[in-house]
C-alpha cells in the first residue's frame, strides 16, 4: 500500500506496534509524527527514521497534553491525513487488586487520550478528508478475567469509534483494530506471570483456532488497510485480528 505524501500521527510510537507502524508508514512514503512520553527516546527514533519523521513527544493523561502533541505534529507535518490512536496501557490485575489509581490511569491512557487527541485533530483531518484509527482490542469485544479495567477501557474505545464514525462522516472515516494477544513484549507480559511462561504460551497457541499467535505484521497490515483508499467505504468498523477468537468457542 502506497502512502506517498500522506501525513500521519501515531501516538505511542516509540516502541512495540506503534514503532513498527511508524517505520512501515515511512517505508510506504508517508511523513510520520513520532510520539512517546520520553523525549529522548522519541528524538532518537526520529533520527533513525530520517527526514520523513518529526517529533511530537508528550503525555496523553491530560487534555492539554493531547492538544500539545497534535499541535507539534501539525507544526512538523504541515497538516494531517491519518491519526492512529495507539497509545495505551495494559494493566493485569484482578478486580480486588484494581485500585482507583489503576482504574483512572487505564481510562485516561486508553479512552480519554483517544477522544481528546481526535478532538484536537478534527479541523486538520476534515480539511484532508482524513482517517482516524483507534487501537482497541479483542478485550473490547469479549470479556476476559483479571483484566477488567482493560476490557472496560477497550470496550469504550470500540463504542467511541462507532460514535465518532457517525458524527464525523462523511469528512472523516473512523475505524478501530481489535487484536488478540500479539507475539511481542506486551503480549508475553501475561505469560511471564505464570509459573511456567513457555507452558502458558503453548496452551494459548493450542487453544487458538489458527494454532499460532498473532504477529506484529498481522496487526500492522490491518492498520495499513484501514488507513488506505482500499477501505474507503468502511467506517465505524471494529476489525478483529484475533484468529477467530471472538467468533465463538
Amino acid at each position: 500500500m502506497e502512502f506517498s505524501n500522506k501525513r500521519v500521527l501515531i501516538t505511542g510510537s516509540t516502541r512495540g506496534i506503534g514503532r513498527a507502524l511508524a517505520q512501515r508508514f515511512i517505508g510506504a512514503g508517508a511523513k510520520v509524527a513520532i510520539n512517546g512520553r520520553d523525549r529522548t527516546t522519541g528524538a532518537k527514533l526520529v533520527t533513525e527514521c530520517g527526514s520523513d519523521a518529526v517529533a511530537a513527544s508528550g503525555d496523553f493523561l491530560t487534555v492539554a497534553g493531547c492538544e500539545a502533541v497534535v499541535a507539534s505534529a501539525l507544526d512538523g507535518l504541515g497538516g494531517l491525513d491519518v491519526l492512529i490512536n495507539n497509545a495505551g496501557v495494559f494493566p493485569i490485575a484482578s478486580m480486588a487488586d484494581t485500585d482507583e489509581r489503576v482504574w483512572d490511569e487505564t481510562m485516561s491512557a486508553n479512552v480519554k487520550s483517544a477522544f481528546f487527541t481526535s478532538r484536537a485533530a478534527l479541523s486538520a483531518l476534515r480539511s484532508a478528508q482524513g482517517v482516524i484509527i483507534n487501537h482497541a482490542s479483542i478485550a473490547g469485544l469479549i470479556g476476559l478475567a483479571n483484566v477488567t479495567a482493560y476490557c472496560t477501557s477497550k470496550g469504550a474505545v470500540v463504542q467511541l469509534t462507532r460514535s465518532m464514525a457517525m458524527e464525523l462522516a462523511p469528512e472523516i472515516r473512523v475505524n478501530c483494530v481489535c487484536p488478540t494477544t500479539v507475539d511481542n513484549d506486551m503480549g508475553w507480559s501475561a505469560f511471564k506471570r505464570a509459573d511456567d511462561p513457555q507452558a502458558a504460551h503453548q496452551a494459548f497457541v493450542a487453544n487458538s483456532k489458527l494454532q499460532r499467535m498473532a504477529t506484529m505484521d498481522d496487526v500492522i497490515e490491518a492498520f495499513l488497510f484501514l488507513a488506505s483508499p482500499r477501505s474507503s467505504f468502511m467506517t465505524g468498523v471494529a476489525l478483529p485480528v484475533d484468529g477467530g477468537k471472538s467468533a465463538g468457542v
